[in-house]
């Protein structure tokens, strides 16, 4: 025999019901301000730090500075060369994102549309590319370049990141292309098109969120990388950014807390607004299968 619920019981049971969702809302929310706030939290200190004075950077530690002072900023461009190695890191990472781009698209192309054995080993190959460490590479690229000249070089630091942006650029232009349909190549291909012309005018334009995603994936790569401008640059004009901050450190012995926050400050800034720019079109690619 069934047992009926009181009008109350039931009431409490409604009353329950609701508050589950209510709590819901209230773990997940609260989850993620926490989670920002630990994301956010170290570029309110780079930037607050950069526009406090020593005193209320060493020693007392504020979290909200008492004095707002630019001074940082202003020894720090005078001191260093710092606005010279962001445009040499801004026109190579350009130019290497460009290149990454145009021969990943090329190459995942016909990995997607000419499928054979062959093409699934190159595509693992470029993954497993780009899993080894950079530091198991610079000793034979430093030999490499040094006999070819290249040391010392812009040239020889574009040869460097292609090693690793180019792999990554391949597997991920890959993924896009597969969810590319290849009725329309198939039809203008039909109609007269050449390949060329079917992966210019058709697929191109549809891989748009890919290349997209892709290249700001490698932008962000080559602007960030330490390892082989501080091994393969020596000279002052040509270094980049990371090597900058870098000096800024003093060998750990003798760090400028002010000049190395407001020097942070102005190498994130670049990022933080390309990022701002092309995020619609990032989260496009990601949803387009331009990452994986």
């Amino acid at each position: 025999m069934t047992r009926v619920p009181h009008p109350v019981q039931k009431q409490a049971l409604r009353r329950n019901r609701q508050k589950i969702p209510v709590l819901k809302s209230i773990s997940v929310y609260g989850g993620v301000f926490l989670l920002l706030l630990l994301v956010l939290f170290p570029f309110y200190w780079m930037v607050t730090a950069s526009i406090k004075n020593f005193r209320e950077i060493s020693i007392e530690r504020t979290l909200i500075p008492r004095e707002v002072s630019f001074q940082n900023y202003t020894d720090l461009f005078e001191q260093t060369s710092i606005l010279w190695h962001l445009f040499n890191t801004a026109w190579i990472s350009c130019f290497v994102t460009v290149v990454t781009v145009t021969l990943a698209s090329m190459s995942a192309y016909v990995l997607t549309r000419f499928l054979t054995p062959a093409a699934e080993w190159i595509a693992r190959i470029s993954l497993y590319a780009y899993m080894v460490p950079s530091i198991v590479l610079i000793i034979p690229f430093y030999i490499g370049l040094q006999m070819a000249g290249l040391v010392n070089t812009h040239a020889g630091l574009i040869l460097s990141y292609l090693s690793f942006t180019l792999p990554l650029g391949i597997w991920m232009m890959r993924a896009c292309f597969q969810t590319i349909p290849k009725t329309m190549e198939e039809a203008a291909v039909v109609d007269g098109a050449n390949r060329f012309e079917a992966f210019f005018l058709i697929a191109m334009p549809q891989a748009l969120p890919g290349v997209i995603s892709t290249s700001i994936f490698v932008f962000i790569l080559c602007w960030g990388e330490y390892l082989y401008p501080v091994v393969l640059i020596s000279s002052d004009s040509l270094r980049t950014i990371t090597i900058t901050l870098d000096a800024l450190t003093g060998g750990g012995q003798n760090i400028k807390f002010g000049l190395l926050m407001a020097a942070s400050t102005v190498a994130t800034v670049p990022i933080l607004l390309i990022f701002l720019a092309l995020q619609k079109h990032l989260v496009r690619g990601f949803a387009s299968g331009g990452y994986e």
